[in-house]
């Protein structure tokens, strides 16, 4: 029996990419008898609504879009309590979650692996009720991933988020956090934090080794950077940053599967690359095994 696909494409994405190619995509899946439909996202329409409304009959979910999208599609499946496998074709403009998987940024070469890879289950996130992926993060550069317009990120990728992300340079502040879990309880002024499931952030700045993190132990990696007071300092947490140095003693690194946030102020926040709005209290803990994604048969390679 045929397996059915549902196609989740958001059509302005990152360079638009699998746009070009959307023919040879669809060709591909039919000549190894997949059954399709396909559902394009608009401003009104996101990819978790159409989910909830045209996947209860899947076998497969691919999404076509960038981590934002993936997310809705994510979140879509969850709501709907539906069991269907994921694929990812990935054409956003940084793509980290994908990154960090080793997901094909060729659409075809990403298709070709969701027909011939293994399901393999990731963890997720919950932030005060809202799924996100592989990260909820806040301060410095944050503001950038849901500021910078979307055409400017689309030809300049990640450089676009640092253009953008510099003009906060010289308005640093501080945020003031008390942060506790069964693991760890710690306070004070920190300048940017991450609370996430992935090997890598920030358009790859700041990587995680693979003894670092897994994806699937029940566990979210929490890292906070802490408020320089000199520029010795600064320079400190550029360089250890660079160099996976998260022992550092700027930063705060640890590892739990709940936790909760109180702020003084209520704190923008970003899940995914989109734009969350803040509390002062916050509840993130894991989701373990939620999602079911199907990723390249590293044995075939």
């Amino acid at each position: 029996m045929s397996e059915k696909i549902l196609i989740v494409m958001n059509p302005v994405a990152g360079v638009k990419k699998p746009n070009k190619c959307l023919t040879e995509i669809i060709s591909f899946l039919s000549d190894n008898d997949y059954e399709i439909q396909i559902q394009t996202t608009t401003p009104s329409r996101s990819a978790e609504k159409i989910v909830e409304q045209y996947a209860k009959d899947k076998d497969i979910v691919v999404c076509i879009g960038g981590d934002g999208t993936f997310n809705e599609t994510v979140s879509g499946l969850l709501t709907a309590k539906l069991s269907c496998n994921i694929g990812y074709i990935p054409s956003g403009s940084t793509n980290d979650f994908a990154n960090g998987l080793g997901i094909s940024m060729n659409p075809l070469e990403a298709v070709k692996d969701i027909t011939e890879g293994k399901i393999k289950y990731l963890d997720a996130g919950l932030f005060n009720g809202r799924t996100f992926i592989y990260t909820a993060s806040f301060g410095l550069f944050t503001k950038a991933s849901y500021n910078t317009p979307r055409d400017l990120k689309n030809s300049l990728g990640y450089l676009a988020y640092i253009l953008e992300g510099s003009k906060e340079i010289k308005e640093i502040q501080p945020y003031y956090l008390r942060v506790s879990s069964k693991e760890k309880k710690v306070e004070g002024d920190y300048i940017f934090g991450a609370i996430c499931n992935t090997k890598q952030i920030a358009g790859g700045i700041l990587k995680f080794s693979e003894s670092t993190v897994d994806m699937n132990d029940g566990l979210l990696e929490v890292l906070l950077v802490k408020y320089p007071k000199n520029p010795a300092e600064v320079m400190q947490i550029i360089f250890d940053a660079k160099s996976g140095k998260f022992d550092s003693p700027m930063f705060e690194f640890f590892s739990t599967n709940e936790l909760k946030i109180t702020t003084e102020d209520e704190i923008s926040w970003t899940l995914d690359g989109e734009y969350q709005k803040g509390s002062e209290k916050i509840h993130i803990k894991n989701l373990k095994s939620a999602i079911p994604i199907i990723l390249k048969d590293k044995g075939k390679q």
